[in-house]
């Protein structure tokens, strides 16, 4: 049997036997980077007693798993995590306790300061709420609770058309959230015309106040 090899075979057989080395090398230094960033961040929410939040590396993202006591507590464990150097991204999967309660909440706060405006008498946002707006969708999409847009009008005018109105800014909002990130099945636009006043009408100050948007949380997402 002829053992001898060519030059060539003798450097291909070298070159591949490298280059599996090198691959080699570059795998296990990921592996050792990744189990590294796992640690760090594990130990990062550890710190601030965040027991309840499991920490699992995925390259350089980290999942977040468990169950928190609220919305800010679950916020708190993402940016801490997002916050270990190296960190590219963060999946954050935890799960709420008592969630719907803890977003009803966050979105009245932003409500009261702030109201969705609209142009006179048509459904088209106005630019100066769009800030708004942003801020909104960003806490639906860390609720992931089904949400309904519920838009309001003032009773003056016909009853008719404030109620058509209504319907068409609330379906404008949903349209602009789900623009902007939040899950279409998510949001329900509902119209209720000038039928749920918070205010006397009689007044421009209560009729301010009854041309509104409110979101209320009706469920879990599906």
């Amino acid at each position: 049997m002829d053992l001898r090899f060519t030059q060539f075979e003798v450097l291909t057989t070298t070159g591949s036997f490298f280059v599996c080395l090198f691959f080699v090398c570059v795998f296990l230094e990921a592996s050792a980077i990744e189990q590294q960033l796992g640690a760090t961040a594990a130990e990062a929410v550890s710190r601030e007693n965040l027991f309840w939040a499991s920490v699992t590396p995925s390259g350089q993202e980290i999942v977040l798993t468990g169950a928190a006591p609220d919305y800010a507590s679950r916020k708190r464990a993402g940016e801490i995590a997002a916050s270990v150097p190296g960190v590219v991204s963060v999946d954050n999967r935890i799960a709420i306790i008592g969630e719907a309660g803890t977003c009803q909440k966050e979105l009245d706060s932003f409500l009261a300061k702030e109201t969705v405006t609209f142009k006179r008498g048509r459904a088209d946002i106005a630019e100066s709420s769009y800030p708004l707006l942003n801020m909104l969708a960003s806490i639906a999409r860390n609720c992931r609770t089904r949400l309904e847009i519920a838009s309001h009008t003032d009773a003056e005018g016909d009853a008719t058309i404030n109620m058509k109105l209504s319907q068409r800014r609330a379906d404008a909002v949903r349209k602009h959230l789900v623009q902007i990130g939040v899950a279409p099945e998510q949001l329900v636009a509902r119209g209720y015309g000038e039928t749920q006043p918070v205010a006397d009408n009689a007044t421009e100050e209560g009729r301010r106040a009854n041309r509104r948007v409110e979101f209320r949380v009706i469920g879990e997402a599906s």
